[in-house]
C-alpha cells in the first residue's frame, strides 16, 4: 500500500510538471517588452527542468517525494506571479470583471427562459400545421443559439489568464476555513473553560433536513467562535448516534459538557447555550444564515457566485468526514458503477413530496436541461468525444426505467436498491442512510445538476460540489425553487435597472429598490414584492441582482495560513 501511494504520488507530480510546463511556456510565448520578467520565466523553465531530471531519479522513499513536492510549490508559486503585460496573475482578476462575466450568463439564461417560454405559448396557438412545423425550427434555432453564447461565455476562464488565480484562491480560503473550525471545535483550554454551545440533531425529518439543521448551529457557532457540541443519541438515522457515521465534531468537548444549558436568549453571557431550531430562534441576528463571514466576505465575493453556499460547503466538508469504513464503502462503490465524467446529476424526489411541497415532475423536464448541457459542453469541446452519463438519484424505482426506455443514447448510473430504500417504510435506519449517503456524494461529484431546490437532498449534494468545484454557482439548474436555506433570514434582491409594468400581475419598481424575492419561475419572472413601494406580484428576474448578506462574525486572529502552507 505505501508503495502504490508513492508510486500514485510519482505520477500526480510528473501531471504537475506538465502543467507548471504549459503555464511557463504560455507566459515565454506572450509578447512582453519586459526583459527582465522574461529572463525570470526562462530561468523558472530551467527549474522545472531540473526538477523533472530529479523526478526521474527518485525512488520510493517518502522523504525525497515530500522534499520534491515542496520545491514544486515553491516553483508553482513564482510561475503564478508572472503576468501577460497588463495583467497582474498573482492579484487576480478585478470584483468587477468576475461579477460582470457571471452576470453575463445570469442575463443569457435568463433571455432563454423567457423567450423560449414565450415562443412555446405561441406554437401552442398555431393550428396550421406547416406553420407548426416552422415554429418549432425557429424555437430549436433559438435554443441552438443559446446554447453556443452559453458555450462561449463559460470559455472566458479558460483563456483569461486567471484560472490559475482562482484555483489557488479556492485552495487557500478553503484552508482558512478548515483550520479554522479545527481550532474552533478542539479548544486549546479544557473544553470546560470555554464558552460552547450544544445542538441536538433530532429534529424528526428527514436526512437532508436534519443535516441543514446541525450545519445551522455549526454556523452559528462559527459566527461566535464557541465550539459545537452534537447530540445525537438515538438518532433515527443510526441509533448510536452521528459519530458512527461521521468523524467525532470534537476530540475534547463530548455531550457530558453540554450539561445545564441555558436557552438561546443567554447566548451572550452564559457558558453552555442550547440552539434552537432555526425557526424559533428569538432574537434573530444579522449573522444568521445566509450570511458570509464579513471578515473574508471580498475574497469570497469575487471567488464565488453564490459565497454562502460556498461558505456551508466549508462547514460540511468539516462535519461531515466520514468514518473509514463509509469511505471505504463509497470507494468500492465508485469503482464498482466505473464513475467517469462528464456526466450529469439528475435527482427525482417524489412520494411525500409531491402534491405537499412540491409538483410532479415528468423524468422529461429533467432530461430537458441534461440534454442541453452535453450540447453546450460539446461547443465548448468541439474536439471532444463522450458518452452521455447521468446518475440518476430517486426515491421512486420506477423511474429508472423510464429515463432508460425514453433515452437510449444515455448511460444511467444508479441504484433501484437505494431507490427502494428512500420508500417511507424503508426510509429511516443505518442502511437506508448509507443509500441516501452515495446518493449525495455521486450528485456532488456531478459536473451538472437538475433537480427541485425543494428537496433538501439535492440542495445538500449543491453545497457538497462546491468543496470541489471553482465557482460552481452556475452548475444546476433547479425546476422549482431558487436555492434556500430552510428558516433564513430575509431573501433579497436589488434592482438595478428601473422598470415599468407591461405584463399582467407584474409590479413596477426603480432602480435601487430592494426587492424581497419568493422565488424565480425559470421563464423570465420572479415573484416578490418591492420592500420600498409596498407592491408585489412577478417582476422581470433579469433587472435585479442578489444582495450578499454579510455579517460580523468572529475572526480567528488565532489562525494564519501562510503561504508556503498551501
Amino acid at each position: 500500500m505505501h508503495l502504490f501511494g508513492n508510486k500514485f504520488y510519482i505520477i500526480f507530480i510528473s501531471i504537475w510538471i506538465v502543467g507548471l510546463y504549459i503555464i511557463s511556456t504560455t507566459f515565454h510565448f506572450t509578447p512582453s517588452t519586459d526583459k527582465g520578467s522574461k529572463d525570470r520565466i526562462e530561468y523558472l523553465q530551467k527549474e522545472v527542468d531540473s526538477l523533472r531530471q530529479k523526478l526521474s531519479g527518485v525512488q520510493s522513499s517518502s522523504n525525497e517525494c515530500e522534499e520534491l513536492k515542496g520545491e514544486l510549490k515553491r516553483v508553482k508559486r513564482q510561475l503564478l506571479g508572472k503576468t501577460d503585460g497588463a495583467k497582474n496573475v498573482q492579484n487576480g482578476p478585478a470584483l468587477e470583471y468576475e461579477q460582470l462575466r457571471r452576470k453575463i450568463e445570469i442575463q443569457a439564461r435568463e433571455l432563454s427562459y423567457f423567450t423560449t417560454n414565450q415562443l412555446n405559448k405561441i406554437s401552442e396557438k398555431l393550428s396550421d400545421a406547416d406553420d407548426k412545423l416552422k415554429w418549432k425550427n425557429v424555437i430549436e434555432r433559438f435554443g441552438d443559439q443559446s446554447r453556443v453564447l452559453l458555450a462561449s461565455i463559460r470559455n472566458i476562464t479558460n483563456v483569461d489568464r486567471y484560472q490559475a488565480w482562482r484555483e489557488h484562491e479556492h485552495e487557500s480560503l478553503s484552508k482558512l476555513m478548515q483550520a479554522r473550525l479545527n481550532y474552533l471545535q478542539n479548544p486549546a483550554k479544557p473544553c470546560t473553560d470555554v464558552k460552547r454551545f450544544t445542538c441536538d440533531i433530532n429534529k424528526a425529518c428527514g436526512y437532508g433536513c436534519e443535516i441543514h439543521h446541525a450545519m445551522h448551529c455549526f454556523h452559528i457557532a462559527y459566527a461566535l467562535g464557541r465550539p459545537m457540541i452534537l447530540q445525537s443519541s438515538g438518532w433515527r438515522y443510526n441509533p448510536r448516534g452521528f459519530d458512527q457515521i461521521f468523524q467525532p465534531p470534537s476530540l475534547n468537548c463530548n455531550t457530558s459538557m453540554a450539561s445545564g444549558a441555558s436557552s438561546w436568549d443567554a447566548y451572550k453571557t452564559a457558558d453552555v447555550v442550547k440552539i434552537p431550531l432555526i425557526d424559533d430562534i428569538q432574537p434573530r441576528t444579522e449573522f444568521m444564515p445566509m450570511s458570509i463571514p464579513a471578515d473574508i466576505s471580498k475574497r469570497l465575493i469575487r471567488l464565488h457566485g453564490n459565497p454562502f453556499v460556498w461558505f456551508t460547503g466549508q462547514l460540511m466538508k468539516y462535519l461531515l468526514r466520514p468514518q473509514d469504513w463509509l469511505m471505504e464503502f463509497m470507494k468500492k462503490k465508485f469503482e464498482e458503477i466505473k464513475f467517469e465524467t462528464p456526466i450529469v446529476g439528475i435527482h427525482v424526489r417524489r412520494t411525500d413530496k409531491v402534491g405537499t411541497e412540491a409538483a410532479f415532475h415528468d423524468i422529461s423536464e429533467y432530461m430537458k436541461y441534461a440534454e442541453d448541457y452535453y450540447i453546450t459542453y460539446q461547443y465548448q469541446n468541439p474536439n471532444s468525444k463522450f458518452i452521455k452519463r447521468v446518475y440518476l438519484a430517486t426515491d421512486d424505482p420506477s423511474v429508472f426505467n423510464d429515463a432508460r426506455t425514453k433515452y437510449p443514447d444515455y448511460v444511467f448510473y444508479g441504484d433501484t436498491i437505494v431507490a427502494q430504500s428512500a420508500q417511507l417504510n424503508t426510509r429511516y435506519g443505518t442502511e437506508s442512510l448509507k443509500g441516501v449517503l452515495l446518493d449525495i456524494h455521486f450528485l456532488s461529484l456531478s459536473d451538472y445538476l437538475v433537480c427541485t431546490f425543494s428537496s433538501q437532498i439535492c440542495r445538500v449534494a449543491y453545497e457538497i460540489m462546491q468543496q470541489r468545484v471553482i465557482d460552481g454557482a452556475w452548475r444546476v439548474q433547479p425546476l422549482d425553487d431558487v436555492y434556500y436555506f430552510g428558516g433564513q433570514n430575509p431573501h433579497n434582491q436589488r434592482a438595478v435597472i428601473s422598470h415599468k409594468a407591461i405584463w399582467p400581475n407584474e409590479f413596477s419598481f426603480e432602480r435601487d429598490h430592494i426587492i424581497g424575492t419568493e422565488g424565480n419561475h425559470w421563464d423570465g419572472f420572479s415573484k416578490g414584492s418591492d420592500k420600498t413601494n409596498g407592491q408585489s406580484g412577478l417582476y422581470p428576474s433579469y433587472k435585479t441582482e442578489e444582495i450578499v448578506n454579510i455579517g460580523q462574525m468572529y475572526t480567528y486572529p488565532e489562525i494564519q495560513i501562510e503561504e508556503n502552507d498551501l
